[in-house]
């Protein structure tokens, strides 16, 4: 039998490659054809100023039976961020073991962080603006007078 469950394993971690490509491709292939709505991004810094960065740990038992990454983390609560990006929070269901052959169900919020990558990349730009017009408000207050008549 090892040599059918190296086999097994080979096809498996083909299988995992190919569908992981495939999401890979699909995200990079989208164009006006696919995308439907695009608009800019509104009040992108005003947004990000109303997320609190932190760090935290997932509770230990939830973590291991919900199979949640362990250790210190970065980010956000889920409030949070549902106050004000509710559309990147979406709610998965979780299966895990009880006890003997007992299993519960739990659903969990999660959040989509690379979908505030294009927000933090607005508020970037829009920052960038500002920075712009501040300078060149200061270039004018330092022209002398005699120059501005």
């Amino acid at each position: 039998m090892p040599f059918n469950s190296r086999y097994s394993i080979k096809t498996l971690f083909i299988a995992v490659f190919l569908m992981a490509a495939t999401v890979v491709i699909a995200q990079e292939s989208t164009d006006g054809v696919v995308q439907k709505k695009v608009a800019s991004i509104e009040n992108a810094v005003e947004n990000l100023e109303r997320l609190e960065p932190g760090v935290f740990e997932y509770d230990a038992q939830q973590s291991k039976n919900l199979r949640l990454p362990q250790g210190k983390r970065y980010g956000f609560t889920v409030a949070e961020i549902e106050a004000v990006f509710p559309e990147l929070v979406k709610h998965t269901t979780r299966t895990y073991m009880f006890g003997k052959n007992t299993y519960r169900t739990a659903t969990v919020k999660t959040v989509d962080m690379e979908s505030l990558i294009p927000v933090l990349v607005a508020s970037i730009k829009q920052q960038q603006q500002e920075i712009e017009q501040l300078k060149k408000e200061l270039q004018e207050l330092k022209k002398p007078v005699a120059q501005v008549k």
